[in-house]
Order: C-alpha cells, then sequence, then structure tokens
C-alpha cells in the first residue's frame, strides 16, 4: 500500500501502464466478445493483419485469462459505472492476481523454508524454524521490485510465483514423484511469460535426477508432456493466425542495439525489418551478449544479493547428502544463468531476471544457514553458530526494510515525470475523441494501448517519424495522429519538432499534416491533435 501511495495509485495516476494496458485490453475483448483479439498494434504488426481487431502478437494467454475471468466475475456495470470512460474503476481488476500472487509467493517461501528446515535440520526447535520461514517470506516482501510487480498488471508475479513453486516441487521431491502434474505446472506458469519455454527442460532434468535410475527418460518426457498440454490451445490459435506456433513478436527484441537498430526502428515502421542471418547474426548477437552481460551481473550481486548467489554455490560444492536439494539448487542457479543470458540478448533490463533473483535470494538465504551449521564445532561453535545465523536473518530484513524505503522514495521521484497523464486527462481525452470522430474510427497516438483502453476504439502505436504515417495509412485508413508528451523534449526525437511547434506542421509537404491543434493539461501534459491530408495515390495507381 506504501509502495503504492508513493506511485500515485488512487490519487489520479494511472492504474494502467504500457504493459499491462496490452493485457487489459486482450482480457476485455475476449470477456466481452470471446475472441483472442485486441485493439492496439504497433506498426510493425500493420505488415500482416492491417484490420483490428488485430491477433495477439505480444500478449501471453495466462494474464488474458485470468483477467477475463475477473472481468466477467464483476459486473460491468459495477466495474465500470456511467462514465463514457468508466474504465478507471474497473482497470483495477487487473491489480487483483499481482496482488494475489505477491503475498502467496511470500507465504509459499515461509512455509516451504520451514518445512525444507524441518526435513533437513529435525534438530532445529519448531520456534527457530518458524522464524526462519518467516525470515524467508518476509525478504521476498520486502523487495521493492516484488511490490512495484504487485500494484501493476504485470505477469512477473504470476510466473514467479509458478517457478517458486517448481523449485519447492523440486527440492522437496513431490516433481519427481508426479511429474506430469510438475510438467502442468510449468506450463501454467509458460502461459504467463513465454521464457519458460527454455527453462522448462532445465527444470524437467533437475526433477528426473530425483527419479530412480531406469525411470529418469520417461520421467523428463511425462514433465515436458505435461508443460504442453496447457499451451498446445494457444500454439494452435498462433499457428492458425500467423503460420507458426512459434511466432510472438518480442523475438525481434533480440535485434535491439545491433547494427544501429533499435526498439522503436524494429516496432514502429509497417514492415518486417532486414536482419542479420547466418554467422554474421551469431557474432552479432554474441557481441550484444557481451556489452550487457556486465550490467546485468552487477545488478544481481548488488548488496545481499551477492551474498545468497555465493552461499548458494558454496553450499552446492559442499553438500553430499541429499541429491534432490543439489538438483534443486543447481537448477535455480541455471534459471537464473538462462534468464540473465536470454536478457543480456534480448532487453538488458534487471526485470527480466527477477524471478530467477527472487527464486536465488531465497534459497541462497537458507543455504547461508546451512553453511554456517555444517562449519567445525572448533571454529564455530553452537552458541555463535546461532549466533551468526540470527545476524544473517537480521541482516537480511534490515536490508530489506532498507530497500523498501528506497522503493518509496524512487517510486515518489519517478511518478511526477513518468509518461503517461493521470486518469482524469485520459478520460477528457477519450471524451474528445468520441465527440468529433466516427464510433470504431482509428487513430494513431505515443499512448497506443491506454488510449485504446479508455477510448474503446482501435490504436496504432505511433509510426518512427511523421514521414512514416503514410506508409501505415496505406494499411490501414488513419485520418488522426494524436501526440500526447509533457515536452517537445521529451517526445521522441523524430517527433520533437511536431511538438515544438505543431503550428508549422503543416508547412511540412512530406508530413501530410493538414491541421493541428495543441492544449496542455492540468498535470503538465501537451496534447498535439494532428489532423492528415488525403493519402496520395501511388505512382501504380497513376
Amino acid at each position: 500500500m506504501r509502495h503504492a501511495r508513493a506511485w500515485g495509485l488512487g490519487l489520479g495516476a494511472p492504474v494502467l501502464g504500457y504493459d499491462a494496458a496490452q493485457y487489459a485490453l486482450a482480457a476485455r475483448e475476449l470477456a466481452e466478445h470471446g475472441r483472442f483479439a485486441t485493439r492496439f498494434a504497433l506498426p510493425l504488426e500493420l505488415d500482416r493483419h492491417p484490420s483490428p481487431p488485430w491477433p495477439l502478437a505480444l500478449v501471453q494467454p495466462g494474464m488474458v485469462v485470468a483477467e477475463a475471468a475477473l472481468f466477467r466475475l464483476v459486473p460491468r456495470a459495477v466495474s465500470e459505472g456511467a462514465d463514457l470512460a468508466g474504465p478507471p474503476r474497473r482497470a483495477w481488476l487487473v491489480l487483483v492476481l499481482p496482488v494475489f500472487c505477491f503475498l502467496a509467493s511470500g507465504l509459499l517461501l515461509a512455509f516451504c523454508g520451514s518445512r525444507l528446515l524441518e526435513i533437513h535440520a529435525p534438530d532445529l526447535p519448531a520456534t527457530s524454524r518458524a522464524v526462519a520461514g518467516a525470515v524467508v517470506g518476509l525478504g521476498f516482501l520486502l523487495d521493492p521490485e516484488a511490490q512495484h510487480f504487485a500494484i501493476g498488471g504485470f505477469t512477473e508475479l504470476p510466473f514467479t510465483l509458478g517457478l517458486l513453486a517448481a523449485l519447492v516441487a523440486i527440492a522437496t521431491g513431490l516433481a519427481s514423484r508426479r511429474p506430469l502434474a510438475f510438467g502442468l505446472l510449468l506450463g501454467l506458469a509458460g502461459s504467463f511469460r513465454g521464457n519458460m519455454l527454455w527453462l522448462a527442460p532445465l527444470l524437467a532434468v533437475a526433477s528426473a535426477a530425483g527419479s530412480p535410475a531406469g525411470s529418469r527418460l520417461r520421467a523428463f518426457a511425462r514433465v515436458m508432456l505435461g508443460f504442453c498440454l496447457p499451451l498446445l490451445p494457444w500454439w494452435i490459435y498462433k499457428w492458425r493466425v500467423f503460420g507458426t506456433p512459434a511466432w510472438d513478436l518480442s523475438w525481434i527484441s533480440i535485434w535491439d542495439g545491433v547494427g544501429g537498430r533499435t526498439w522503436f526502428s524494429l516496432n514502429h515502421l509497417p514492415r518486417l525489418p532486414e536482419l542479420p542471418s547466418g554467422l554474421a547474426a551469431v557474432g552479432a548477437i554474441a557481441a550484444k551478449v557481451t556489452r550487457n552481460l556486465p550490467g546485468l551481473i552487477l545488478d544481481l550481486t548488488v548488496g545481499l544479493r551477492g551474498l545468497w548467489m555465493a552461499a548458494l554455490l558454496f553450499w552446492v560444492l559442499a553438500e553430499r547428502r541429499s541429491r534432490t536439494l543439489v538438483a534443486a539448487a543447481l537448477a535455480t542457479l541455471g534459471v537464473l544463468a538462462l534468464s540473465g543470458l536470454v536478457a543480456a540478448a534480448s532487453v538488458p533490463l534487471p526485470r527480466y531476471v527477477f524471478p530467477a533473483r527472487m527464486a536465488v535470494g531465497a534459497a541462497g538465504m537458507l543455504a547461508l544457514w546451512g553453511l554456517i551449521a555444517r562449519a567445525p564445532i572448533a571454529v564455530v561453535g553452537p552458541s555463535l553458530g546461532r549466533g551468526l545465523q540470527g545476524a544473517a536473518a537480521g541482516l537480511a530484513l534490515v536490508w530489506g526494510a532498507w530497500q523498501t524505503v528506497h522503493g518509496w522514495a524512487e517510486g515518489r521521484n519517478a511518478a511526477t515525470a513518468r509518461g503517461v497523464p493521470s486518469t482524469q486527462t485520459m478520460v477528457e481525452v477519450a471524451r474528445s475523441l468520441e465527440s468529433e470522430l466516427r464510433p470504431g474510427e482509428p487513430v494513431m497516438s505515443n499512448l497506443g494501448p491506454v488510449l485504446a483502453w479508455y477510448s474503446r476504439r482501435p490504436v496504432v502505436h505511433l509510426a518512427l517519424s511523421p514521414e512514416d504515417v503514410d506508409a501505415c495509412r496505406r494499411r490501414l485508413e488513419l485520418r488522426h495522429v494524436l501526440l500526447v508528451f509533457r515536452s517537445a523534449e521529451r517526445a521522441w526525437p523524430e517527433w520533437a519538432p511536431v511538438m515544438e511547434h505543431p503550428e508549422e506542421a503543416a508547412l511540412h509537404p512530406e508530413w501530410n499534416i493538414a491541421r493541428s491543434r495543441r492544449h496542455d493539461t492540468a498535470d503538465g501534459f501537451a496534447v498535439i491533435w494532428l489532423e492528415l491530408g488525403p493519402l496520395e495515390p501511388r505512382l501504380a495507381a497513376r
């Protein structure tokens, strides 16, 4: 709650950001029309599917289905109200699952941490086990990144809960006893994040390691079968709509930062980009990974994170008794390594290694206590050992509390500069569109899915530059572009001249802008409404 207040939720700040709005749009379409579709598209998507509603090329099905169920359960009259842009109230439903998964992850770690100590350290008093479990759970809840994902419609926490449950199942031996059920768990988690596709084989190997020697291959196959079953309908949908079950626009992010390409240049032109292939592609991606890995490693080892990681690694080297626990620990470290490599090859943001980082943090805390308990009596006596374990627990709580307070301050600073206008401004913009445009007429805007949610009309994300708008219009009829930025300095570089001097936009024939209007909002945004001129016929048509 404190983290949400620091970001201004409930005080005018919108619940939906760019990512959350994409899922909410698809969920609303599924709840109201019973189809996997959306009213938002990137210019790149117009190359294959020019007309709305567009198929789902970016989002994963788990969050869409979960939010659609919530939209159906809560009556629309209650969740929307009488306003045109009633979704301000309805948008809060997207927080239900993340908040649940936030609390459930903390409780899961607390309970299972205590349970593992009961199994592997039976001489430990019940009170000590309970306190230790509580510290592990609080270590998760006190992480500001976890708190932030809980106050937005992100997929990180549902996926993290599934990943933590999978690793706990391996550590307790449940995964090897119920391989098909374990695979179903992986498939359910994979419906929220596509990177489970390459994590599932690693986790299947770890679970099979606890099976009898002659049945490990069969156990691995049953896990992978269970993984595929929940995702099969989604893959069939992708196959029918895009021609391949592997289609996902997120793969293009691997070329972000390669050869001068950017996320904008890759996604905001209405055609598939020309990309390297063969050895040239391998070399370019390897160079990108080499550039991005140091920053990710630094983020993963800052503060106590490096301590937990080192403790887990040393514990694996020292453990000789439990093959199941070693398999779980190696799987945890393997998940972190794979997640880091994939993030370095695509978008090197800490959020993409968050689930693995939280798993390593919880496992590393238990591992550190285990290492202290195993220290030679001559070096670490019982009293000193208990003191060191208590100090490690206290240090974890102090570190978490400090991070939490720091996260609040960071949130307050970031909230004042966020790129999405307030709820009231979005309502006013949606009403303006409703009064001046035909029902269902598409528009282009940098607000993308957020505007599509409030206005209930198709929205194409802003083209890379004003000169590229006509290329989008040749695929989809567009007459209006809406620019909403805090200032020209905050606008995309190619659109900054339009934001700075909108009254001169019509003087540039290559932009094909017939008229422009501007007004400033109460929350500090400039709204530029561009009316486009008639589309010139192509040379072949002439």
